[in-house]
C-alpha cells in the first residue's frame, strides 16, 4: 500500500514530467530532468514509479481520463442531442487549447510498453464511443442525418483533434470563437436539414 507521502508527491512528479516532456520530448527527456524540477534524486523517483516508460503512461492517462470524465458528463446530461454534440466540441477544443501540451504528448503513445499502450488506446477508444453515442442519440432524435455514427465521430476527431497545431495564443482568434467556429461548421454537417 502506498504512503499519503508517496501518494501526495507523485501527482508533482506527474506535473513536472508533462512540462518535461512537452518542453524537450519524451525520448529527450531523462529521468534526472524529472528529478530536477521536483527537487528530487534520481534514484528517489523510483520510490513513486518502475521507470521513465510509466511515467508517461500515467501523463496520457490522466489526460485521457480527464478528457474522458468530461464526455461522459455531457453525454448523461439531459440536453438535446445536438446540444451534447455543440458543448462535446467547445469542450475539447477548449481542454485541448488550454492544455496544448498533454495533447501532443499522444503522438508518443507508440513509446509505451504494451500493456500501456493497450490501456490508453482503450482510453482513446471510449472518448470515440462516447461521441458516436451522442451522434447515434442525434440520428435517433431526427435532429442528425442518418449516417454511419461510428464514421461521423471519427469525421468529427479528426476535425477538432489537431486545432492545437495551428492555434497561437496572441493569434487573430480567441479559443471561444474558434470553438464556435468548430461547433458552427462541424454541427451543420452532421444536420438533417
Amino acid at each position: 500500500m502506498e504512503s499519503s507521502e508517496t501518494l501526495a508527491k507523485l501527482p508533482q512528479i506527474i506535473e513536472a514530467a508533462t512540462r518535461c516532456f512537452q518542453d524537450k520530448g519524451y525520448v529527450a527527456t531523462t529521468l534526472n530532468d524529472i528529478a530536477d524540477a521536483v527537487q528530487l534524486q534520481k534514484p528517489t523517483l523510483y520510490h513513486y514509479l518502475k521507470n521513465k516508460n510509466e511515467l508517461l503512461f500515467l501523463v496520457l492517462k490522466n489526460t485521457a481520463e480527464s478528457y474522458n470524465q468530461a464526455l461522459e458528463a455531457v453525454v448523461a446530461s439531459s440536453l438535446s442531442p445536438w446540444d451534447k454534440m455543440d458543448r462535446a466540441i467547445r469542450q475539447h477544443i477548449h481542454l485541448q487549447l488550454e492544455h496544448p501540451g498533454t495533447v501532443t504528448l499522444f503522438r508518443d503513445v507508440g513509446e509505451l510498453d504494451k500493456p500501456y499502450r493497450r490501456e490508453i488506446r482503450q482510453a482513446l477508444k471510449r472518448y470515440r464511443e462516447l461521441l458516436q453515442e451522442i451522434i447515434r442519440q442525434g440520428i435517433e432524435a431526427g435532429q442528425f442525418r442518418p449516417s454511419d455514427a461510428s464514421m461521423a465521430a471519427l469525421f468529427v476527431l479528426g476535425a477538432i483533434n489537431f486545432v492545437h497545431r495551428w492555434y497561437r495564443e496572441r493569434g487573430p482568434r480567441s479559443i471561444p470563437e474558434i470553438a464556435e467556429f468548430y461547433s458552427d461548421t462541424l454541427l451543420k454537417s452532421l444536420s438533417k436539414s
